[in-house]
């Protein structure tokens, strides 16, 4: 992959909004959990250090800090989020928004911002 200063300014752009709106969702509903991978700089950008993180914490382990939450909300690869939707409908949560973004600074062909709320 090639990177050039254009696709870093649209990295961080993408990044800057993938951090604005869940931000601003969690002031209007109250406090959701957070997912994220901090070895992707742009889900590290919008987790903060503040959730679960996938780089440290196992899906396995992942799903079990999230068995009592009512709101989730991630910035993750497909197959993590993959993973993660499935288990989160077990125990009762929907998806209620799911957004692929570009993801320049990871090397990816995209992330996956999402949300699942329960019913």
């Amino acid at each position: 992959m090639r990177t050039d200063r254009r696709g870093v300014l649209k990295g961080g752009a993408l990044a800057g909004v993938a951090v604005a709106v869940p931000v601003g969702a969690r002031a209007a509903q109250g406090a959701a959990l957070v997912v994220y991978d901090s070895r992707l700089p742009e889900s590290a950008s919008f987790g903060g250090g503040h959730g679960i993180d996938l780089a440290h914490v196992s899906l396995r382990d992942a799903h079990g800090l999230l068995a009592s939450a009512v709101q989730v909300e991630g910035l993750t690869r497909w197959s993590d989020w993959t993973v993660l939707r499935g288990l989160l409908e077990e125990q009762g949560l929907r998806r209620t928004a799911e957004t692929r973004l570009q993801a320049p600074l990871s090397g990816h062909d995209g992330l996956l911002r999402w949300t699942m709320t329960a019913r």
